[in-house]
């Protein structure tokens, strides 16, 4: 497990029952985006408007780079290109290794921030070029659970994604 993802109480961090609604309101977010019908424009407006609102600060609660490290990783899933698509990509055995997949996933999310925040063309081909290097681990094979992405569902996706990165950036 990630150290990162482990939450301590300190003496001065975020408040712990605003971590926790924040949380929770990110996973119903999800859950709505995969399986309830949601828009991808409903749920990154809804991310905007909680990024807007500080979480609230007090004496026992929770350490802050951690916290915001864990929402991070929320709104990054929540409001990256086709973000309900790949929601429901399902998770298989021997699949893609998960965490291989969505680092390849987010280099490409972050190309198309950057360059909509005023990257240069050619730096943007640069870093889409890095994206398209990371690799794809297969994930590592379980009799009795689930361990990576549907292979043939991720290829798709990627191709997709990197095709609609290169139109953005040509």
């Amino acid at each position: 497990m990630d150290e990162r993802r482990i939450l301590f109480k300190v003496e001065h961090g975020y408040d712990r029952n605003d971590f926790y609604e924040r949380f929770h309101e990110y996973r119903d977010l999800l859950t709505g985006l995969t399986y309830d019908g949601l828009t991808e424009e409903e749920v990154r407006k809804r991310v905007e408007e909680l990024k807007a609102v500080p979480l609230a600060e007090s004496i026992n609660g929770f350490e802050m780079e951690k916290v915001d490290f864990i929402l991070d990783e929320y709104e990054t899933r929540l409001t990256m290109f086709r973000a309900a698509d790949f929601a429901k990509i399902e998770r298989v055995r021997s699949g893609y290794d998960c965490e291989s997949v969505e680092t390849k996933i987010f280099a490409y999310n972050k190309v198309i921030a950057s360059f909509n925040g005023g990257m240069n063309r050619s730096l943007a081909m640069n870093e889409l070029e890095k994206a398209r290097q990371l690799p794809l681990r297969k994930a590592k094979f379980h009799l009795l659970w689930k361990t990576g992405y549907d292979r043939g569902r991720i290829d798709a996706f990627i191709a997709d994604l990197d095709t609609h990165v290169y139109d953005t950036i040509r």
